[in-house]
């Protein structure tokens, strides 16, 4: 089985009642850096599968998933720096249809962010994939998200291999974007939370080690 397939937690409601876009020091006059993600960015409490904290699946507490020790990262040099969390399953699950998901995400258009980090692919569906039309919605949501067009961007891979991997890759050299790979991470059992939660869709997501990695990686291209 491949690892990508044993994330089997729901693409939907990861975020029900929950905003999609959310703030930490907005008004900060440091650097404006914006989180684009899915669960492994954020995650709203879903008790029904043991998920019990509003993070990053499935770090040990919010300061541990892989957002807030970047956020840790930027205040060391930039102590008013302000961060924007963007949750985007929505837009996966839809992606060739991707700009009418944009009227959700427009207060993280808004924020004006000087770093921008893409890291999602895992809940685009993997039948019927398409490359072509992926590459296109991926490209204009990254010009969407940035309409000053003087973002830095950063694009990764998926945690768990997927299909997509290489058409983020794509728009990446398209682009001149800087590229991260996570793939190789979501191979390892030490990099997960296997063993902490009883959910084995849960369990297989990024732990504490996979969460400092995948931010290590990230701070490293920017």
């Amino acid at each position: 089985m491949e690892q990508i397939e044993k994330n089997t937690v729901a693409a939907e409601n990861q975020l029900a009642g929950a905003g999609l876009v959310t703030f930490e020091n907005p008004n900060g006059k440091g650097r404006r850096v914006l989180f684009v993600g899915n669960s492994i960015t954020r995650h709203a409490p879903a008790p029904a599968i043991g998920w019990e904290r509003d993070c990053g699946m499935a770090a040990s507490s919010l300061d541990r998933d892989y957002v807030h020790l970047l956020m840790q990262k930027f205040r060391e040099t930039d102590p008013d720096a302000a961060f924007c969390i963007c949750q985007v399953a929505d837009w996966e699950r839809n992606y060739k249809n991707g700009s009418e998901t944009y009227p959700f995400f427009a207060a993280a258009r808004d924020f004006c962010a000087d770093i921008i980090f893409f890291r999602f692919i895992e809940n685009v569906p993997r039948k019927d994939f398409d490359d072509e039309a992926f590459r296109r919605e991926y490209a204009a949501f990254a010009s969407y998200l940035n309409p000053t067009g003087k973002a830095r961007i950063v694009l990764s891979s998926g945690f768990w291999k997927h299909e997509g991997d290489a058409a983020i890759w794509t728009v990446a050299v398209e682009r001149g974007y800087p590229f991260v790979e996570l793939g190789d991470l979501g191979e390892t059992d030490e990099m997960k939370a296997i063993g902490l939660f009883e959910h084995t869709g849960v369990a297989n997501h990024p732990g504490d080690r996979g969460m400092e990695a995948i931010a290590e990686r990230l701070w490293n291209a920017v």
